[in-house]
């Protein structure tokens, strides 16, 4: 039997043949892929008003056939949508929320009132599963399995760890975090990120020069976002801009010396073409260079 989805468009526009082939490839792993047309109704670089984004967020969810409810893509405008989000009709019909980057800030928002939330990668990747390389199309299809999975039932998943900073031989803690850009972004709102005590934070981020992932870690740290942390682990910095010889670690590690948290890096998430889904809010261990998520 077919597992049903819904696709909505919170945030940026995406091109329709995008759409077309991520619901293409779902398809092929035996999804049903439910769509409220039109899809998009663009303003701006926006899939539509936020008005119609929030309409189509409830429809979703209402929705008795869909187990998941799937971002086709991020971008910019999840944030707009937080306010006027009906947390009670959506627990009415509660299922998981997929999505990464912009959607970080819903996913977050999700497990803040006890909604499952899967933060893994958005629809239109799914068209990657039609690519010319074979061994990429592999590692796509692995990622989407692996969510679909997770949609079905908590499975457990391991993920492989370098540690940058002295920590203690186990950490265990709920597993939160997602964008760096889009969680600074939040600071001083109404839904900022705070992460909960003995939490491992999975941080990662895409086309930004080094001193501005300093700007937002900082603003993170100083804000106290981090303060009741256990460790922070680092997924992928896709295209982010080097400064000289330092490395991206080495910053993350002064930045948060303060805080005096462990670090890691390694993780196969992010916007690159490995971006492993995991369980939102569900609990983590960290043991001999391997990060263990569960439900």
């Amino acid at each position: 039997m077919s597992l049903a989805v819904s696709l909505i468009a919170p945030s940026s526009y995406t091109a329709p043949e995008a759409v077309t082939a991520g619901i293409r490839g779902l398809e092929s792993l035996g999804v049903e892929v439910r769509v409220e047309e039109p899809l998009q109704a663009p303003e701006r670089y926006l899939a539509a008003s936020r008005e119609r984004r929030l309409a189509q967020l409830h429809a979703a969810y209402a929705d008795p056939d869909t187990r998941a409810v799937w971002a086709v893509r991020g971008g910019y405008g999840a944030a707009q949508l937080v306010a006027g989000i009906d947390w009670d009709h959506l627990a009415r019909h509660p299922k998981p929320l997929i999505g990464y980057s912009d959607v970080t800030v819903l996913l977050d928002q999700c497990h803040r009132h006890g909604l499952p939330a899967i933060h893994g990668p958005v629809a239109k990747a799914a068209g990657d599963l039609f690519g010319a390389d074979e061994a990429a199309r592999e590692v796509v299809r692995l990622q989407f399995e692996e969510t679909l999975a997770l949609v079905r039932s908590p499975t457990a998943l391991d993920y492989p760890l370098t540690a940058h900073r002295p920590a203690p031989p186990a950490l265990q803690g709920p597993v939160v975090g997602g964008n760096l850009a889009t969680l600074a972004s939040l600071v001083g709102t109404p839904a900022a990120f705070q992460a909960p005590p003995g939490a491992l934070v999975i941080l990662e981020d895409v086309g930004e020069p080094y001193y501005r992932l300093e700007r937002t870690l900082w603003q993170l740290v100083h804000a106290g976002a981090l303060n009741e942390a256990a460790a922070v682990c680092l997924g992928t910095f896709e295209g982010c801009t080097p400064y000289g010889e330092t490395t991206l670690e080495a910053i993350f590690a002064r930045t948060l010396a303060p805080l005096a948290l462990p670090l890691f890096s390694g993780l196969p998430i992010g916007h690159g073409l490995r971006n492993r889904p995991w369980r939102y809010g569900a609990g983590g261990r960290i043991e001999n260079g391997c990060l263990t998520i569960v439900a």
